[in-house]
């Protein structure tokens, strides 16, 4: 993954790869082969609104009205949901 793209996107891309019948850790050109379907990757993303709606649960971590508690779990969903990914 490189410094602008999110996990999310990178695990998005690992799957395109897989259902396409490439392993993910294969390299052509010097990169991942995975890293070759990150504009289909994209598409669906915004497809399905992925963008929009982690950047409203960010939102709603900061928001005061939000209890403290629920502002806590959204963090902690956000946190698995974004956090490193394990090659496959």
């Amino acid at each position: 993954m490189t410094q602008n793209e999110s996990p999310v996107l990178e695990r998005i891309c690992r799957a395109l790869c897989q259902v396409n019948g490439k392993t993910t850790d294969t390299i052509i050109e010097g990169k991942p082969v995975w890293q070759y379907y990150r504009r289909e990757a994209r598409a669906a993303m915004d497809a399905a609104g992925i963008a929009e709606l982690l950047d409203e649960i960010r939102y709603l971590t900061t928001v005061e009205d939000v209890p403290p508690r629920i502002r806590n779990e959204l963090a902690a969903v956000l946190l698995r949901f974004e956090g490193e990914i394990k090659p496959h």
